[in-house]
């Protein structure tokens, strides 16, 4: 299993960046951990990129997991209507196609 563990803010100000690192972290990885604890911001840009990794790894036969969600990322979740199960469950979405 590799990391990757996330300290800046989930952003539209800087989801290439974050989208770049969670693409190479996952050709590396069958099994990727993704931790979130430690982001300081988070808006609905941010959001869509771990769902996008997630449905991402699903379709490439690995696996994204979520070990920790800081409060502005469950506030970003609570206030756009995002469940935990969403983002936490399941190792990546089905691909539709």
């Amino acid at each position: 299993m590799t990391s990757l563990k996330l300290e800046e803010n989930l952003s539209i100000y800087n989801v290439k960046e974050i989208r770049e690192k969670l693409v190479a972290s996952l050709e590396d990885a069958d099994l990727l951990e993704l931790d979130l604890t430690d982001v300081k911001e988070c808006d609905t840009a941010g959001l869509q990129i771990i769902c996008s990794a997630k449905k991402s790894a699903g379709c490439k036969l690995k696996k994204l997991v979520i070990s920790g969600i800081s409060k502005p990322v469950e506030e970003a979740m609570y206030k756009s209507g995002i469940t935990h199960e969403l983002i936490t469950q399941g190792g990546g979405a089905e691909c539709q196609r």
